[in-house]
């Protein structure tokens, strides 16, 4: 009896605790994720690095003009799911949209991570919060 509390207690706590991994599993991850779904954007670049001290994990896709939203809200869930997952939290999310616009130019999304979590996976703000406290946009 004894025996059997202590293997079902184990059990439970491997199966509520989340497995981390490295940078690079991470970023060998992130490729399928997009693939797997159909209305995912192209992604086109995968960078994982740290500036003045904060983790970033970025990635670069291509956006369609007319589901630009779409595309972003896609990436940056995809930067927190996968972001979740890492053994050291990333500090931020770097979404980079080219299009295939002749002439137009990049939009780049800065989203803090921990609050973008708060939002796509924890549910604890709402959108609104997030779009206005949580990310910066700017053009390349």
């Amino acid at each position: 009896m004894k025996n059997l509390l202590l293997y079902s207690i184990v059990l439970l706590s491997i199966a509520y605790s989340k497995p981390k991994f490295s940078d690079q599993q991470i970023a060998a991850m992130t490729p399928q994720y997009f693939k797997r779904n159909h209305t995912a954007p192209k992604l086109t670049g995968l960078k994982i690095y740290t500036d003045k001290g904060d983790r970033i994990y970025a990635v670069e896709i291509i956006a369609d003009r007319n589901r630009s939203s779409e595309d972003l809200s896609f990436a940056v869930s995809a930067l927190a799911n996968m972001g979740q997952y890492a053994k050291k939290p990333f500090k931020k999310y770097v979404v980079t949209m080219h299009y295939n616009v002749r002439g137009k130019s990049s939009d780049i999304c800065n989203a803090n991570a921990r609050c973008t979590a708060d939002y796509m996976i924890r549910k604890q703000v709402t959108y609104d919060y997030w779009y206005k406290k949580c990310i910066t946009f700017e053009t390349n």
